[in-house]
């Protein structure tokens, strides 16, 4: 039926079914990725094409729960293939060895009226229909029958009267009893030898991915090196072996080529069975499916296994303690063998589950252990070992690899790729597949210097799509996979949590352990928390330092000096802590520790001069100086932004020291904007958009931010036209990389209002406020600076259209996001209360009109100082107030005398 029922479907398609392996493969390939995961067990079998090899679980799963059949089969078929289904398992579960006549000849008549329906042939049944018992208690039945039939001879010889006829007749039944027995018992034999049979060796490895791959050659012999040592020294008890390492690093794929050598090379060694079995020990249900395929390897019954596998899904860990008692006695009749446990997330729920670290129960073998959960893996234990691969593959394995898979053999700038990639292999396979598709189809004369400016414009995720697709064995992306790494090590761990948000403060260079101590340390000790329960030094150390996250590199004395993150991993960080108030408030403790380290370290800088240039001089004053923008304290920020601008005629002229020459132009500009010397700030910033259109074009994602800086200052110098070119410049690049839907075109969108509120043309204004919010929110959530932002700019234009209930409404929310993510003494504070007092005096409440304004004054001279133009517009502002609140007087006095 199955064979037909494909046949109607994909003959014209895939072809005929045969029992081919092509047969087998079709049918896999056209399950769902749901369904492959839940049912790997079936599928494995069921890939082969040999429907011979099926048990009734593969027919009944093809038949009736397949995607590629199940989902389009009949109502009636259904009903008559689930009823067989049904029936087989009630007879395979029945306890009782015996039917009752009425419950055999029912259980006939349904099975015919199934089969029948069905349109399959009969005749098997009506053979069974006639039989009236079975093999094992024929067996005890004819036993007694021939002690009966030998009594009787012997009386029958002891007789006699007793004719020849008689005896002849017992003789003859005597024989037809004896040749039943043989017959059984040759039958009960067969059942034994099945039962006791020695399994052969066997090797199953973890998937191999769709595209090619390099044999780390260097790697697998260094780990197996380490093994066999491992085992010579446990000397006949289990020993474990541990790789770990962040998305991507390549585990499962060096896990793979180890059992691969394993398994040769035992099997060319030893006379004895070998074998490598790989298990899916993902969860406790996948870890239970991957014991049930190994037992059926080794041997156990069908029948076993099959009542085994109803109780896997509401009891897994039973189900394999279970599968374990039938399992290891078996894995003694074996020389050597392997077990590798892929994909580990939680190694304290399953380690249990597993052979057990020298233990001699199951024989002389070895597990191997691939996780990122290196929060579990013991230091130093016995009969273990640890591997991290989180450094990534050997330079010339890289290179080899992005060769390939993109079948670009000149590797031109492909090293340059492999650095920026951090030598991931999931992440170079990606790059390369991607280059390889995107020649293939459309773009014959793309390469590598492409591929660098595509991932320098903030579009590496979308270059990794096109591998996941087509993966089987790893669906996700490098930056799917790594975001999820990053958040359940946050969630999991407060240590780590503050190690993140002190990466995405710093550059991607590596820091220094003793400074992530003392920042964490410092992040920790809240008032809330009793002294004895916060985590020393020695401990938050320990803790950085074992996640498989975290790259740590050592001194001469091989004590860990210094720890980074790969550069993917440094700009998720980054990409997601910008949009927490908490990394703001965490910058202080950040410079703090950092201070500290370098006043501790400052004898030895003298013998390292020789690294510090002027380029890293000046990058590191101008990000100084943005930052002290960002914090609105302007008198710092002009001093290194200046200090900055003084080193730009020691730097080359390389491309990199040009775009960091636009950096540091656009950052004083930025900084001149801020102390109000426009004209001065509109020169550096078009000398830093001049420099930035000869290395990126017209149409880089960089050029959107000089021209939002030269709209932002054409603005301040009255030129709303001039400004209202720039920004639209700005908005059409932006959405043309982007989308819709990002930061940069949400701030676009800002712009182009305020310059439409200045221009008086108040409705558009609004249109493109309205804009940014959503997109804001999307993005950020309710509370952001960028929709503090979007709010403050709606209550402008609310107030402006004189509608003054509204305009407060949209002012409260942004002053109260402010607040909450920059404390009360910053620039975007005062903007808020300096627009809530104006919209009170629109009101005419001037009580807390005045109000406002004094605390907008209040904090623009902790800031500026008195000689500020933001200054001197708040005083102006309060003149007003009490011009106004004088007049709203003397009115009622005039009015009451009057009266």
């Amino acid at each position: 039926m199955f064979k037909s029922e494909w046949d109607i479907r994909y003959k014209g398609r895939f072809g005929e079914w045969k029992d081919t392996t092509q047969n087998g493969r079709d049918f896999f390939n056209s399950e769902s990725k749901k369904s492959r995961s839940k049912n790997a067990r079936l599928l494995a079998t069921i890939k082969n094409g040999n429907t011979a090899e099926w048990d009734c679980s593969c027919l009944f799963f093809a038949i009736l729960f397949s995607d590629s059949i199940g989902t389009t089969l009949s109502g009636s078929a259904r009903t008559n293939v689930d009823d067989l289904r049904e029936f087989r398992n009630y007879i395979a579960h029945k306890t009782e060895a015996q039917f009752t006549d009425a419950e055999f000849y029912k259980c006939i008549g349904r099975v015919l009226v199934d089969v029948s329906s069905l349109n399959l042939p009969t005749s098997y049944i009506e053979e069974v229909k006639n039989q009236t018992s079975f093999p094992t208690a024929e067996v005890n039945r004819l036993m007694v029958l021939l002690n009966i039939l030998q009594e009787e001879l012997k009386r029958a010889k002891s007789n006699s009267s007793a004719s020849e006829k008689q005896v002849r007749s017992l003789m003859y039944d005597l024989q037809q009893a004896e040749d039943t027995i043989q017959r059984e018992q040759e039958q009960v034999q067969c059942l034994t030898d099945e039962l006791n049979s020695k399994v052969a060796s066997f090797c199953h490895l973890p998937f191999k991915p769709s595209h090619q791959i390099v044999k780390r050659t260097n790697d697998v012999a260094r780990i197996l090196t380490e093994m066999q040592k491992l085992e010579n020294d446990c000397k006949g008890v289990v020993s474990t072996v541990y790789l770990s390492g962040s998305p991507g690093c390549g585990k499962s794929q060096i896990a793979r080529q180890i059992g691969q050598e394993f398994f040769t090379t035992s099997s060319d060694e030893s006379d004895g069975e070998t074998f490598v079995a790989t298990m899916n020990a993902e969860t406790l249900e996948t870890l239970a499916d991957s014991y049930i395929t190994l037992a059926k390897q080794l041997g156990v019954t069908e029948y076993t296994l099959t009542q085994l596998a109803t109780w896997k899904d509401s009891s897994p860990k039973e189900t394999i303690q279970h599968l374990k008692s039938l399992i290891f006695p078996k894995m003694r009749q074996f020389c050597k063998w392997l077990i590798i446990a892929d994909n580990v997330e939680d190694l304290s729920m399953v380690r249990g589950s597993l052979p057990q670290t020298a233990s001699e129960e199951c024989g002389h073998g070895q597990v191997l252990i691939t996780t990122q959960d290196t929060s579990a893996i013991p230091t130093r234990a016995p009969h273990t070992y640890h591997e991290s691969l989180s450094v990534g593959m050997q330079r010339e394995d890289a290179l080899e690899l992005l060769k390939q898979v993109s079948q670009i053999s000149n590797h031109k700038r492909a090293e340059e790729v492999a650095e920026v990639l951090g030598f991931q292999p999931l992440a170079l396979a990606a790059a390369a597949f991607y280059v390889c598709t995107v020649v293939g189809h459309g773009s014959p004369n793309y390469t590598w210097p492409d591929y660098l400016e595509t991932f320098s414009r903030g579009e590496r995720e979308g270059t990794e799509e096109p591998l996941a697709k087509e993966n089987g064995a790893y669906s996700k992306t490098l930056t799917t996979a790594l975001k999820m790494a990053l958040n359940n090590a946050s969630k999991n761990d407060e240590v780590l949590r503050q190690t993140f948000c002190l990466l995405s403060l710093c550059a991607s260079e590596s820091l220094p352990v003793e400074a992530a101590a003392s920042f964490i340390k410092a992040r920790t000790a809240t008032p809330t928390k009793e002294p004895h329960k916060r985590p020393t030094k020695e401990l938050i150390k320990a803790k950085i330092l074992k996640s498989s996250l975290i790259i740590c590199f050592r001194g001469d004395d091989e004590a860990p000096e210094y720890f980074k993150v790969h550069q993917i991993v440094h700009e998720l960080l980054k990409a997601t802590w910008k949009t927490h108030s908490e990394a703001r408030k965490a910058l202080p403790d950040s410079i703090r520790s950092l201070h500290q380290v370098l006043l501790s370290e400052c004898g030895h800088l003298f013998t390292k001069a020789s690294s510090i240039t002027p380029a890293g001089i000046a990058a590191w004053l101008s990000t100084t100086a943005a930052v002290c923008c960002d914090l609105s304290k302007p008198s710092d920020a002009i001093l290194f932004s200046s200090s900055a601008c003084g080193l730009i005629e020691y730097m080359g002229n390389a491309k990199e020291t040009e775009t960091l020459k636009a950096d540091i132009l656009a950052v004083h500009g930025r900084v001149l904007t801020l102390q109000c010397e426009y004209e001065l700030s509109l020169s550096f910033l078009e000398e830093s958009t001049n420099i930035s259109m000869a290395v990126y074009g017209k149409e880089h994602a960089y050029m959107a931010g000089c021209y939002n800086n030269l709209g932002n200052v054409s603005r301040k110098l009255g030129d709303y036209n001039e400004a209202k070119v720039y920004y639209k410049k700005a908005l059409t690049i932006t959405k043309k990389i982007y989308g819709e839907e990002h930061p940069c075109v949400a701030t676009s969108y800002n712009n182009m209002g305020v310059v439409y509120s200045d221009l008086r043309q108040h409705h558009k204004a609004k249109v493109y406020y309205e804009k940014a919010v959503i997109i804001g929110k999307k993005i950020y959530g309710d509370e952001h600076a960028e929709i503090a932002r979007s709010y403050n700019n709606l209550g402008n234009v609310h107030n402006d259209l004189q509608q003054y209930h509204r305009a407060m409404e949209y002012h409260k929310k942004a002053l109260e996001i402010r607040k909450k993510v920059f404390g009360e003494e910053h620039a975007d504070v005062a903007g808020s209360y300096n627009n809530l007092g104006n919209v009170y005096r629109n009101l005419r409440e001037y009580t807390q009109a005045k109000q406002c304004h004094e605390m907008a004054l209040k904090i623009r001279r902790e800031i500026y100082g008195e000689g500020h133009i933001k200054v001197a517009t708040s005083y102006h502002n309060l003149r007003l107030i009490y011009r106004d609140f004088s007049e709203q007087t003397q009115a009622k006095s005039t009015i009451c005398c009057l009266l």
